[in-house]
């Protein structure tokens, strides 16, 4: 009998391999394009939560960068895969650089996906996006919008230069995001975890830097709420060979983000060794 960790294991589909072409890209925020690459296999498997390795490929200027791991940030009719990229250092530096017409090689989909209580669709979902944690659930609540399921989407950054264009947020999802802002120089100011309503019975998803998802575990902790994460890791593999994702269960184990998560559970993880 498989454990529900095994169920969700056993429905992913196997990865694939692909060497993309880059439809478009453009600027969406300050150091953030949102790339959209040709890849109907993944595309057509990939499910919200779920992540792809992106890189060049040994055969390729720029070979010499490990790949980089991107959630699914969204996925069109005609297999259209959408990343959400931020730069951070050379490596993200040099992805942002593609140009339309150019390929890079795509490894996934992977991961564990979100559960979203498909056995409830009439339950609400609640979404807490920090920074490019907005990836997933754009994905996200497009797929649920178009099921009729009511998403609840609350989106943070620290300013307005950093905040992912609404209106294509819109447009990619059917919802508008309630935005936060840490300066209040866009939407509401004050943390995204402002925004959380304890009275809701929504299913609560989470996504974004480690002290955010410590804060939703506390919340949830105090106010019985049920909680999924996805974390935010380095990989260099995303298949469980390098073991540079591994995070601290609550049983004390050393698990692997990139095969066993990234969606967790909040419960499944010691929020003390984060």
């Amino acid at each position: 009998m498989l454990s529900a960790a095994g169920e969700v294991l056993a429905r992913r589909a196997t990865p694939v391999r692909r060497r993309a072409t880059l439809l478009s890209t453009r600027v969406v925020a300050r150091d953030t394009w949102w790339q959209e690459f040709a890849c109907p296999d993944i595309a057509a498997a990939a499910l919200p939560g779920q992540f792809v390795m992106l890189g060049f490929g040994l055969d390729a200027p720029g070979s010499w960068l490990l790949p980089r791991p991107f959630s699914v940030g969204w996925t069109g009719p005609g297999g259209e895969v959408g990343i959400l990229l931020r730069t951070y250092g050379g490596g993200t530096r040099a992805l942002s650089r593609l140009e339309v017409g150019q390929k890079a090689l795509l490894l996934g989909p992977l991961g564990r996906p979100f559960e979203t209580g498909g056995d409830a669709p009439e339950s609400p979902i609640e979404c807490i996006a920090g920074g490019v944690g907005l990836a997933p659930f754009i994905f996200l609540a497009a797929r649920e919008a178009a099921e009729g399921r009511r998403v609840r989407l609350v989106y943070g950054e620290r300013d307005a230069e950093a905040v992912f264009d609404p209106g294509l947020i819109g447009r990619l999802t059917d919802h508008e995001p309630e935005l936060f802002t840490e300066d209040g120089s866009a939407g509401r100011r004050g943390l995204v975890t402002a925004g959380l309503d304890p009275a809701s019975p929504a299913w609560l998803l989470g996504c974004g830097p480690t002290p955010l998802l410590r804060s939703l575990a506390a919340f949830a902790r105090e106010h019985g709420r049920h909680l999924q994460v996805s974390v935010e890791e380095h990989m260099g593999c995303g298949i469980g060979t390098c073991q540079g994702c591994v995070v601290r269960g609550a049983d004390g184990r050393w698990v692997k983000a990139c095969i066993e998560g990234s969606v967790f559970p909040a419960e499944e993880l010691d929020w003390g060794a984060m």
